[in-house]
């Protein structure tokens, strides 16, 4: 015999529903924030340290950045991730594809704003705009970080956003030292460690204990 629902008694299943799918995250959903909170990290260091070596070696500095195009095969090694995730998941919830389409949303805004700063500083010849390139993308971080803990009631989410807007801050705070690049990457490396890497891995120790 065919069950009908009230109006009413839909609202409340739905509800029910995306109660229980919070907190109830796939197995290995943390691993892409690992993995880009690391990978980032450690380019963010080597950066330190190759503009530091060719200073004393007098070579330009700038160069150093060119470490950033190993952010390239990176993106590979996240897509692989991901679909490891995707064919280990038992169900995928509609809050499940709101959390992938936020990050999405996040790295298309990345490419477009590159774009732009790239466009201005070398077009334009106003290479001071390089200088908010890390303190924006941290920005952008930390509301991706804000709408998944609203989503998943998610403090680690949470904290990992103000985590990564106080970092947005003190990138702000360190313009007026004598390197401020230097100390922006160091900001960079600790705002994804503890805004990133620490979030995804409570995330997996959460989807284990939900299993």
């Amino acid at each position: 015999m065919e069950t009908k629902f009230t109006e009413q008694e839909s609202l409340a299943l739905i509800g029910e529903m995306i109660k229980q799918a919070r907190n109830n995250f796939q197995k290995g959903s943390g691993n892409s924030m690992i993995f880009y909170g690391i990978w980032v990290s450690v380019l963010s260091v080597l950066n330190i340290i190759l503009a530091l070596v060719f200073m004393k070696w007098n070579v330009n500095p700038s160069y150093s950045f060119w470490v950033w195009c190993l952010m390239i095969p990176s993106f590979y090694g996240g897509y692989l991730i991901e679909k490891k995730i995707e064919r280990e998941a038992i169900v995928k919830t509609h809050l499940d594809s709101i959390l992938s389409s936020t990050w999405k949303a996040f790295t298309y805004s990345v490419f477009i704003f590159l774009a732009l700063a790239f466009s201005f500083g070398f077009g334009k010849n106003f290479y001071h705009i390089f200088y908010i390139i890390l303190p924006v993308i941290l920005l952008l971080m930390g509301m991706g970080e804000f709408v998944c803990a609203k989503i998943y009631r998610f403090k680690p989410y949470l904290y990992g956003a103000v985590i990564m807007w106080a970092g947005v801050l003190a990138c702000v705070a360190v313009m007026w030292t004598p390197h401020p690049v230097f100390f922006q990457l160091a900001i960079n490396a600790i705002c994804l460690i503890f805004g990133f890497v620490i979030p995804g891995l409570k995330i997996n120790k959460s989807a284990k204990e939900n299993v």
